[in-house]
Formats: structure tokens, C-alpha cells, sequence
């Protein structure tokens, strides 16, 4: 279910390899991180759906996410080349430096390596343990801890592969796009970390183009300009509906642990750190969100404008211009700079101990099964069910 960004030229087979496991690895301990960033980038998709739509009506999902996971490569006249997303891309356009690109969803989504039905049947598949312990539990057979675990873990991925539903899969090359313009043409002499149109959009934040540098540490690869879009870029804060429902997955993800809570365990120890594990998830998950919407507020502006409708309303819509155009650009950050300092520090010893806290429920799910109860090799009985099979 996992939709990579375009790898760089110069990645190797290997490479490849490592970075899908790494991901798997993810999606395995951590599924609501990958959720997070799927819907970040859900999030952007859509907007520049929106932002195209005038212009360029048959702009679509799928030429949003194909942009933003780097898949047109410009290349300048003096040689120089580097992926540009959406944002940056119909910079290029509106500015007449590269004519909007010819190519149709039918054809973006032709370099998917699944297509619809695929992710469909894989997502069916998938979610059918859900179904599987649904019917355990209502025949009161025992659900294993690891069962519980892949439950949380599916339903998490099913949610992510909703989000993904318009991304292309495994696309291994670019569509290749030229100006004529040389780089000190378009942008003159404005300095830049990552491409040349840092101005326009940052290929970030994220993971590794924000928190190493701000750590001190080399940002790998250290080839300028990049020439892929990192996976773990996280290009918007979902909004809306959208944060609602990724904050309800987010949750339910970590409440699913709790239900192991009787569950019978070799030791009480180990039913007492099962509790308290799960309770960190999910407490941890709440205080995440708490402060993450605290500085998605103050991104957004949003603090300031309730405090001028309690004091001055006649300053509100001003105030809301401000922020609209101010959202449409960019501002100038440095890799060393976070986007929020403080939300950093709050954040990052929370992810410590959440980390801890999953890798021991991960851990209880196979130290578990050298002592389960017999009804945990009972198969369903459908019958009960669908008599008629």
C-alpha cells in the first residue's frame, strides 16, 4: 500500500530496496506516522486542485500528487536539473519560463504500477481481519495480542491507502520538462538551500531536510539541487474535515490497544505494562494533537483572529486577507530553522516515550504467544453467520 515519492536518477537498486523496507518498517511501528504524511500531502493535492482550477480546470488529483512526489524534472539551459511540486510548478507556468505540461490523469495514472481495482482488492484483502475478529469476538474466542496489533496496524493502512487512492505507485521516472531561461534568469541572484525555487515553495518541512541540519547533523544526500522529493516531507497541515477525521484515525489507532486491557497474559506484569503502554499511545496521541493544534493555529493565524473578533471585529476581515495572501507564498526559512521552535521540543520527548511504549506492545505480541489460552486456535465458525456456506 505504500506510495513512494520518484526516486532520485542516481538511486540504485539497493537503495531502492532499503528505502521501502524502511518505510514498511514504519508502517509497521508506527502506521499513523505514514497516515500523517499521507494526509499532508492529501492536503496539498487539494489545494492545488483549487489553485489551478481557473487556469488550468483539468488539473486533478493525480497531477497534484504526481507533481509534489517529484514527478516532472525541469531542466534549465545551462544544465542544471531538480524535481518541482505543484506549488513551484505552476510558478513556472504562470511566470512562462515552461509551457503547462500535456500529459492527462489517464496518463499519469498509466505509470502507476497499481491501478484502482488493484489497490481495491489489496485493501479488501487486507481489512478482511477485521472481519476475522469481529467474528472471534463474537463467538468469544481469544484475540491474540498480535492479532490486536495487526488490527490497529490495518486499519491505520486502510485509511492511508484512502488518502493515497489518487497517488501513482512505484513510478521509477519523471516526465522531463525544459526552459530556456538559465536559473539566474528566473530567479536572479536570491540564495537557496535545496532548489532554486526555494523562494517559491520549500520541499518541506520534513524529517530530513529540517531536523538534522537543526541538529547539527549533514543532510543526506548533500547534492544540490535535490533531485528527489523526500518521503517524509509534510507539505501541509490537513484542514477541516480533514484534520478531524486524521485526528479520529490517529486515535482510534491507539484506542484499539487499550481493548486488550483483560486480555490473559503469561504474568500480571505483563498485563500491567500492556495497560500502561496503551494508555501512553493514547494519551500521548491526545497531547500531540493538542499541541500540534496550538501551533497549526498559530500558523494559520487563527489565535489572532479570535482575539480580534472579542476585541475589535472591524480588523477580522483584514486580518483574514492578510492571511490568505501570506498562505499563497512561502516564507524565507533556513534548513536549521523549524517551523516552530517550541513545537520541536514539546513534541520530540513524547515521540521518546510513545517510541518505547509501542516498541514493548510490538514485543508482548509475540512474547504472548508462549502461554494463550486454547480458543486462540479455534477457527470461526461462519456457519453461525451465513448459514448458508
Amino acid at each position: 500500500m505504500l506510495c513512494l515519492n520518484v526516486p532520485a536518477p542516481s538511486d540504485t537498486y539497493l537503495r531502492l530496496v532499503g528505502r521501502r523496507v524502511l518505510w514498511m518498517l514504519l508502517g509497521i511501528i508506527g502506521p499513523e506516522f505514514v497516515l500523517i504524511y499521507a494526509a499532508g500531502q492529501w492536503s496539498r493535492a487539494k489545494w492545488s486542485v483549487k489553485e489551478f482550477k481557473d487556469e488550468h480546470p483539468d488539473w486533478h488529483m493525480r497531477h497534484a500528487f504526481f507533481a509534489d512526489m517529484g514527478g516532472f524534472m525541469l531542466h534549465t539551459q545551462e544544465g542544471q536539473s531538480w524535481p518541482v511540486n505543484a506549488t513551484q510548478l505552476r510558478w513556472l507556468v504562470r511566470h512562462e519560463y515552461v509551457e503547462y505540461p500535456k500529459i492527462s490523469k489517464r496518463e499519469v495514472w498509466d505509470r502507476s504500477k497499481q491501478d484502482t481495482f488493484t489497490k481495491v482488492i489489496t485493501a479488501f484483502q487486507v481489512g478482511y481481519l477485521i472481519i476475522q475478529c469481529a467474528a472471534r469476538a463474537a463467538q468469544k474466542l481469544t484475540i491474540t495480542t498480535l492479532e490486536l496489533n495487526a488490527l490497529a496496524i490495518v486499519v491505520c493502512s486502510l485509511m492511508t491507502s484512502f488518502v493515497w487512492l489518487h497517488k501513482p505507485a512505484d513510478v521509477n521516472s519523471p516526465v522531463h520538462i525544459n526552459t530556456t531561461k538559465t536559473v539566474e534568469e528566473m530567479i536572479g541572484n536570491l540564495d537557496w538551500e535545496l532548489t532554486p525555487l526555494d523562494h517559491v515553495d520549500l520541499n518541506g518541512p520534513g524529517f530530513s531536510v529540517n531536523v538534522p541540519p537543526f541538529m547539527g547533523m549533514p543532510v543526506i544526500p548533500a547534492t544540490r539541487p535535490i533531485q528527489r522529493i523526500p518521503n517524509d516531507r509534510f507539505p501541509m497541515d490537513p484542514y477541516g474535515v480533514q484534520e478531524y477525521l486524521l485526528c479520529f484515525a490517529t486515535l482510534l489507532f491507539t484506542a484499539i490497544h487499550i481493548a486488550g486491557w483483560n486480555f490473559d497474559f503469561p504474568t500480571a506484569t505483563e498485563r500491567l505494562l500492556w495497560r500502561i503502554s496503551s494508555l501512553l499511545l493514547f494519551g500521548i496521541t491526545v497531547a500531540f494533537w493538542v499541541f500540534e493544534t496550538m501551533a497549526s493555529w498559530t500558523r494559520l493565524g487563527r489565535w489572532k483572529t479570535i482575539y480580534l473578533y472579542l476585541t475589535n471585529k472591524e480588523k477580522v476581515e483584514m486580518h483574514k486577507r492578510k492571511i490568505t495572501h501570506r498562505q499563497t507564498l512561502q516564507p524565507k526559512r533556513r534548513m536549521t530553522e523549524l517551523p516552530l521552535p517550541w513545537e520541536f521540543a514539546m513534541i520530540t520527548p513524547l515521540a521518546i516515550i510513545y517510541g518505547v511504549a509501542r516498541l514493548y506492545l510490538i514485543g508482548e505480541a509475540f512474547a504472548e504467544l508462549r502461554n494463550v489460552s486454547g480458543t486462540a486456535y479455534v477457527n470461526v465458525e461462519w456457519t453461525d453467520f451465513l448459514p448458508h456456506v
